[in-house]
């Protein structure tokens, strides 16, 4: 058996978990001191940010996962059992969202300025019920979607079948979150559209993820056997089609509320994309669409592991700062960007945790299933 196929096959050494640890604990404390002694709503929507990011990422590695087993596609099975290994964050996402739920007073405006016609949909108890579904329902398709694929014995139709059901739950709920969590922080905005847009830039992030471990794997001694140019090219392309897709959804809802020109409308696209905000909003556009579109037009940097791997960090980075930026206007209303220490500090911690779940679950399951007919070195 190659040293890739093994469970137990360290990934990060003591020093780099440690690491990893103390950052998680740091941004904990940022939280924490910005909650008690510093800005409160800075520290709730840093939270809330991180929290939509990261629980959106490890949702989207599984929703790509069980795409790409419904689609057959053969050249993504050595990097599937990376996609699947997100859902180990989710269990800690689950606090996360409890505190969000818990203190919504210090960061949910419409509690405290009820919206006229929105009250019935609006109040605490539905609102934290319908999310508390949702993230059950999610986690658990999710967790037993990867729990069939790691025992492949127990056949492909079952594995289909609850890929089909994670697909089938995702669209609609993951919209809900970003209805209730983004577009509710507005009381007087509102999008048909946004869900839909929401969840392309989570998926977007999910590709971006999946193009990186593609990248590294195929530098990866035991893994590089199974990860090569057709790997490294697919999911270049990917990523370079979810890129163009999250601008289509950009530009749909922008062109609208332009037409449009409805002050309850414009006012949300307004205040993004003027003042402190405008550099923002250009940086998100230009590290989600504009480079990677013209970067990955070129079949060659698809195939370079650095490049490619250095475009995917670019995307993930774009998407946090997307995340940011429809968060933090609705709240923010001093001078200048509410983006300092304290949220990258928060932002690092949380992406620590992420990665410990993350790899935590890769070094106890073996990265390439042994029993999977579709993994032939030589195909």
């Amino acid at each position: 058996m190659r040293p890739a196929d093994r469970a137990g096959a360290l990934i990060l050494t003591s020093g780099a978990r440690r690491v990893l640890a103390a950052l998680a604990l740091a941004g904990a404390g940022a939280f924490l001191h910005g909650l008690l002694l510093g800005d409160a709503l800075r520290a709730w929507q840093a939270l809330l940010v991180n929290t939509l990011f990261f629980w959106g990422l490890a949702l989207a590695g599984v929703v790509l996962a069980a795409l790409l087993q419904l689609t057959r596609a053969r050249w993504s099975r050595p990097l599937t059992r990376a996609l699947e290994a997100t859902a180990a964050f989710l269990p800690a996402a689950l606090p996360l969202v409890l505190v969000l739920l818990a203190g919504a007073g210090g960061w949910a405006p419409w509690l405290h300025h009820p919206p006229g016609g929105k009250g019935a949909w609006l109040n605490l108890p539905l609102f934290a019920v319908r999310e508390l579904a949702a993230f059950l329902i999610l986690g658990g398709l999710g967790a037993a979607y990867v729990y069939c694929s790691a025992r492949r014995e127990r056949g492909r139709r079952a594995q289909d079948r609850l890929a089909a059901a994670v697909l089938i739950a995702y669209i609609p709920l993951f919209s809900l979150v970003g209805f209730d969590f983004v577009m509710a922080l507005d009381a007087h905005w509102y999008s048909a559209l946004l869900g839909g847009y929401f969840l392309t830039g989570n998926l977007t992030a999910g590709a971006a993820l999946l193009a990186l471990v593609a990248a590294v794997g195929a530098a990866r001694p035991g893994l590089a056997a199974h990860v090569g140019p057709r790997q490294l090219h697919d999911a270049g392309k990917l990523l370079f089609g979810l890129c163009i897709l999250w601008a289509y959804m950009l530009w749909s809802q922008y062109l609208v509320i332009w037409y449009g020109d409805l002050p309850e409308e414009t006012r949300f696209i307004h205040e993004r994309m003027h003042g402190a905000w405008a550099p923002v909003a250009w940086t998100v556009f230009a590290a989600v669409f504009a480079i990677p579109f013209a970067v990955l037009l070129s079949r060659a940097v698809k195939l370079r592991p650095a490049a490619l791997a250095a475009v995917a960090g670019l995307v993930l980075a774009g998407v946090w700062l997307e995340r940011f930026l429809l968060v933090a206007p609705s709240l923010w209303r001093g001078d200048g960007l509410p983006l300092g220490l304290a949220e990258l500090v928060v932002g690092a911690g949380a992406a620590s945790l992420f990665v410990l779940c993350w790899i935590g679950l890769l070094e106890r399951v073996p990265a390439l299933p042994p029993s999977d007919p579709k993994l032939d070195p030589s195909a």
